[in-house]
């Protein structure tokens, strides 16, 4: 069975996953950077739409079904942090040893990585789904639950606030 018959109406819960795991796994880590909870947030939102599976499937994109739940769980994960700020346990010389442990920088550390985190949850939604999941406005609007001017206003105020923030930092970079 192809990538795209399993997307379908016709596949089975089973091929759906195994058709869309990759994609929606990378979009999830794109929303949330951090491979763990892109995983539990996508592991949910499987749930969620293998609860519906019937009718979702029925309607002919379970796909888009699926990045949408996904985009949600991501923007609540998101608000539920900036409520929830997590507070360090241990002592305060494990604080301390690791704020002398010097930062080594792994392959996602950059620039870009640290102006897509400083977007508000939603304006990197939109990025993510319209530069790497490539759906269009109308699509982001319905996954999103806003209106196609929304997404454009998102979008405007998103890439503005990547180029000012790309631009001070090769500025003040090395």
């Amino acid at each position: 069975m192809s990538v795209r018959e399993a997307r379908g109406a016709e596949a089975t819960f089973d091929e759906f996953v195994n058709a869309t795991a990759g994609s929606l796994l990378r979009t999830a880590v794109f929303l949330v950077y951090d491979r763990h909870l892109a995983e539990d947030l996508l592991q949910i939102a499987y749930e969620r739409v293998a609860r519906r599976w019937k009718r979702v499937a029925a309607g002919g994109n379970p796909e888009a079904y699926a990045r949408k739940v996904l985009v949600n769980l991501a923007i609540d994960e998101r608000k539920r942090r900036s409520r929830w700020r997590d507070t360090p346990v241990g002592s305060v010389a494990d604080l301390e040893r690791v704020a002398r442990t010097p930062h080594v920088a792994g392959p996602g550390d950059g620039e870009l990585e640290e102006a897509l985190r400083a977007l508000s949850a939603k304006q990197r939604a939109v990025l993510v789904l319209r530069y790497w999941c490539d759906l269009n406005e109308e699509e982001i609007a319905e996954t999103l639950g806003i209106s196609r001017g929304t997404v454009k206003s998102h979008t405007a105020r998103a890439m503005t606030a990547l180029r000012k923030r790309m631009k001070e930092g090769g500025a003040h970079g090395p």
